[in-house]
């Protein structure tokens, strides 16, 4: 999948609350770039990122706890090599159902209660705040000079939201966007 395809998708899940409301409007949006990478997460354009599974006593306690991290891999490839000077992307995650933290809802059916994922921008990083529904940016990746193709490393982990956690299964979706810089 192309950046083009990955930000029309994502500008047209934004767009889509708004347009039915609005009559008899039709709103586009996309770009004209002179790069054409395609993103894979993991080696898929449709990834799922398989967690570990964690003792329920892990989070239990307090709020904030977070234990399982997980690496994934958002890798560009076939992009047109920059001759001169670096090339540099931004990285923008939204999140359909977000909690009021920031993190992911877990939503599958009769999941784990108190828990929910938590993005970071690296392995180790920073977590991303996903908070207000808004897409927001996560990192930079680089593609050097005379290179066709680059990655960036991000990672999740499950964080407890309350200070009780049940057991059960966790799921939860993010949506992501590459822009061009």
């Amino acid at each position: 999948m192309n950046i083009r395809a990955i930000a029309f998708a994502a500008a047209a899940t934004l767009a889509v609350p708004g347009l039915a409301n609005a009559a008899n409007t039709i709103t586009f949006s996309g770009e004209v770039t002179d790069q054409t990478c395609s993103a894979v997460v993991d080696g898929n354009t449709e990834p799922t990122v398989v967690m570990q599974s964690v003792p329920a006593s892990a989070l239990n306690g307090s709020i904030g706890k977070n234990t399982g991290e997980t690496q994934f891999t958002l890798r560009l490839t076939g992009c047109a090599a920059p001759t001169d000077a670096n090339e540099q992307f931004t990285t923008l995650f939204q999140a359909t159902n977000p909690t009021s933290l920031g993190n992911l809802t877990n939503t599958a059916t009769n999941g784990a209660t108190g828990v929910a994922l938590q993005l970071l921008d690296a392995p180790g990083g920073s977590p991303v705040d996903l908070a207000g529904g808004a897409a927001v940016t996560a990192g930079q990746i680089i593609l050097s000079s005379g290179q066709t193709s680059t990655s960036h490393d991000y990672a999740v982990r499950y964080v407890s939201e309350a200070a009780t956690v049940t057991a059960g299964p966790v799921l939860g979706a993010v949506t992501y966007t590459l822009r061009y810089e």
